[in-house]
């Protein structure tokens, strides 16, 4: 929850911001039944009529059927996602810095506009993760409205498939990862709390505060996983949070001062201190880089797990270790016991063979921050100390970080880079450092909200010009022209042959949402009996491991019996995370979520077999294919020609190819069809956002 102390220095600090952005407002143009207009701020729709903002500060109240049939569509739209003046303000505003910055290098202007064919399939596969279908497709095509492309965005950004593919980013780069645990220990309540904050569009800010600050384990809050996802190794923990959300990759100052950034051994260290008495097991601290004793259950009363255990072998005939037949009692104690809380005798000490400037050999470190003002104590535990010093108005790398991250999603590159690890220096020396200024204001001007901040970075001219066929090296300078051309991700290849499979019908499917593991693992340590625990044990031991992942609780029954996910016709981020190996997802790079964004968009000759003739390509192209089922109410060669290049590639074929395409047909029928979309599927036009 934010303080008021802290809403008032957010205020005061984005008033700069403001008055630069209003000076650019162009207020929505209302136009009546009867042909009259008004500028006006949309505000929201209150019993059948419209609520305006009008120039003089006024709000008045109009009903919805004074305006023609565009508007009414307008109002209900912007009452969901809502007003878009600031949004075009905003767009406008990085069009002109982008625009100077091009012209005073020799560019004449952006790169040509995006055609109608290209903007949709484009922002169907940024924003939702998958190509439009070809319904979707002709919907667009056919609209005559002038604001079509805004509506697109907006009703995009709305849809489930926003957050299904946002989820895909944030799980690259939180390394979200269900199941690479010690005993069987599972994160999938973690992965799920991710899904659910997206679905919600809650602030970015918000969701990092929640994940520094938790307590307990994944059942009782699986927030607390960004903690324990580390546990064992705190240091890599660490060294994950100034990547992710500081944009800092001060990993090699663990084992001396960093060679070429300002960035000492101690400094390390002092900045892991604010995690330094978090402990995240019921393993035992002693001696090495983190000292103190743990002698119980985290957030439980003292002696909870030796009675417990000592209750089972006498009452349930749990056979004490070394027996094997203790293990998953020991492995679900243990589960428990991963188990985030803060204890005051852990300290973080420099290691023995401490070399590096800023302390001395086994002294203990105390907190510090490594960029921007102090981490203020007053009453708050460590982790909540940063986190607000994080997330503080008066800490704008935080936000830079954050909207660097999402223009990477946008162009396909960032506006400094790598997004991971970069300098002051090297913010101030970007290619388009005033832009970068800019966006960094209005991250913190929409409050975090991603959607809206995305919002403003696909109405931009910029985003919606032809992509930059070459990509430029990190060395080289880029002035966002337009987009860089790039191949889509694994899970944007995988979501868009899942819709045409099953159709968009595939944004409202779900998987399985940890919810049995999470209800096995919430349990009052204060409060529960022992046969109250012990029933959770059993819960355990029938949904063991990767059972488990595919257990949910029965929402019909509200007990113990859970309902089970099977289904593998499923988008990217509702499956298995992260995919097995060799699996389509993996062939095509996606992340094993050991490392901070390991995406890769290398090409392989196990892609080309995948696309030439994996399962998928066979279900898709094959003589039961979807693809052609679909195209059999259209009439003549032609328009099943035109179908298959509106469905694959969301276009109309050339008059070349609409003739090869026509000749198929007619010398092998729906064979025709199904090897016309087998060449489509394997074509580079297919994998590659123009």
């Amino acid at each position: 929850m934010k303080s008021l102390l802290r809403n008032l220095l957010f205020s005061l600090s984005l008033s700069v911001a403001i008055i630069s952005v209003s000076s650019s407002i162009q207020a929505r143009e209302w136009t009546s039944t009867d042909g009259k207009k008004m500028k006006a701020i949309f505000l929201g729709i209150e019993n059948e009529k419209l609520k305006f903002r009008l120039a003089n500060g006024q709000e008045a109240l109009v009903p919805a059927d004074r305006f023609i049939k565009a508007d009414q569509e307008a109002a209900k739209r912007l009452a969901l996602i809502g007003d878009d003046s600031f949004t075009m303000a905003s767009a406008r505003q990085i069009d002109g810095l982008l625009a100077k910055q091009l012209k005073a290098n020799g560019y004449s202007s952006f790169n040509e506009p995006l055609p109608d064919d290209l903007f949709v399939r484009r922002v169907y596969l940024d924003i939702t993760g998958r190509i439009p279908t070809r319904k979707e497709f002709l919907a667009f095509a056919e609209s005559a409205r002038e604001d079509k492309r805004q509506a697109l965005i907006d009703e995009l950004l709305l849809s489930p498939g926003y957050a299904s593919h946002m989820f895909n980013y944030f799980a690259d780069m939180y390394r979200l990862h269900a199941s690479d645990f010690n005993n069987g220990i599972r994160m999938d309540p973690y992965m799920q709390w991710w899904r659910d904050q997206l679905k919600a569009n809650r602030p970015y800010d918000e969701i990092i505060v929640d994940m520094l600050i938790a307590e307990g384990n994944v059942g009782q809050n699986p927030a607390a996983g960004f903690i324990l996802r580390d546990t064992g190794m705190e240091f890599d923990a660490f060294s994950n949070f100034g990547q992710v959300m500081l944009g800092i990759d001060i990993s090699c100052a663990q084992c001396h001062d960093h060679p070429f950034e300002e960035w000492t051994q101690g400094d390390f260290y002092q900045m892991a201190a604010f995690f330094g008495n978090t402990q995240r097991s019921i393993r035992r601290y002693g001696g090495g880089m983190m000292s103190g004793a743990v002698t119980s259950m985290p957030n439980a009363p003292d002696n909870w797990q030796r009675q417990f255990q000592n209750w089972a072998y006498e009452e349930k005939g749990i056979a004490p270790p070394p027996d094997n037949t203790s293990n998953r009692f020991r492995f679900f104690v243990s589960a428990l016991g991963w188990n985030v809380t803060d204890n005051e005798t852990l300290e973080t000490v420099l290691p023995h063979d401490f070399i590096g400037s800023g302390g001395k050999p086994n002294e203990v470190a105390n907190p510090r921050t490594l960029v921007g003002a102090a981490a203020k104590k007053g009453g708050m535990t460590r982790r909540q100390s940063v986190a607000q010093w994080l997330t503080a108005p008066e800490n704008p790398r935080f936000a830079l970080v954050i909207a660097n991250r999402m223009w990477d999603r946008a162009f396909g590159r960032a506006l400094v880079g790598p997004v991971n690890d970069f300098s002051d220096d090297m913010v101030s020396r970007a290619s388009q450092a005033e832009a970068l200024k800019f966006v960094t204001r209005e991250m913190q001007r929409v409050d975090y909200d991603l959607r809206e901040f995305m919002r403003i970075l696909y109405n931009t001219r910029a985003y919606q010009s032809l992509a930059t066929n070459e990509e430029p090296d990190w060395a080289d300078a880029y002035y966002f022209q337009g987009p860089i051309l790039r191949r889509m991700r694994a899970e944007q290849a995988w979501d868009s042959m899942m819709v045409l499979a099953n159709g968009n019908e595939i944004d409202n499917k779900t998987g399985a949402d940890g919810s049995m593991y999470q209800k096995i693992l919430n349990i009052d340590f204060n409060t529960a009996s022992n046969e109250e625990v012990w029933e959770h044990y059993e819960a355990w031991i029938s949904n063991y491991g990767g059972r488990g992942a595919s257990a949910m609780v029965s929402k019909e029954t509200g007990d113990w019996t859970p309902t089970y996910v099977n289904d593998n016709q499923l988008r990217a981020s509702e499956l298995q995370q992260p995919a097995p190996a060799a699996s389509m997802l993996d062939t095509f790079g996606q992340s094993d979520r050991q490392i901070t964004d390991d995406h890769n968009y290398d090409g392989s000759v196990p892609q080309v077999f995948a696309l030439m003739n994996g399962s998928i390509t066979r279900q898709l192209t094959g003589s039961s294919s979807k693809v052609v089922y679909d195209l059999e109410d259209l009439d003549g060669p032609d328009d099943k020609v035109r179908g298959v290049f509106f469905t694959l590639l969301n276009r109309f074929p050339s008059d070349e190819e609409l003739k090869l395409g026509m000749s198929m047909i007619e010398d092998y029928g729906d064979n025709g069809i199904s090897d016309l979309a087998w060449a489509l599927m394997n074509s580079p036009e297919f994998l590659y956002i123009q």
